[in-house]
């Protein structure tokens, strides 16, 4: 089987950034568009685009995006729709539900990783099941 991700990740240019400088107590910060986060947000995201949490920012809540880079902290739940790059400095404490993921040697997870077939395209013209017993 090959994973068709047909999508690719977009971090070059957020619509809103959050400034290291930032302390931001929400309930949920809602974006159609990217978001990076420099300083610290306390609340949950729901990013219909691609989130970065990067080198010294910080999240604490619950993270929903198609993609999500992380550089910095974490300490909540994850999903990202389509992939999770976690770089050697982040730390994540939470679990995390992804299509696919990136983890770079260096980088402190704390949790569990679950990977969901986002597509799955099967090469294989036999069905899985052609010789199993009824």
């Amino acid at each position: 089987m090959i994973r068709n991700n047909s999508k690719k990740a977009d971090y070059e240019r957020p619509s809103t950034v959050i400034g290291k400088d930032t302390i931001i107590e929400t309930a949920t910060l809602k974006s159609k568009s990217s978001v990076q986060i420099n300083g610290v947000l306390q609340g949950d995201t729901d990013v219909e685009a691609s989130l970065v949490v990067g080198q010294g920012g910080k999240v604490v809540g619950n993270i929903v995006a198609t993609f999500v880079l992380a550089a910095g902290e974490i300490v909540g739940n994850i999903h990202a729709k389509e992939q999770l790059h976690v770089t050697k400095t982040a730390v994540i404490s939470g679990d995390i539900t992804c299509g696919s993921v990136i983890i770079d040697d260096g980088a402190i997870l704390n949790g569990t990783c679950k990977m969901q077939n986002t597509t799955v395209t099967n090469t294989d013209s036999k069905s899985p099941n052609k010789n199993a017993k009824k």
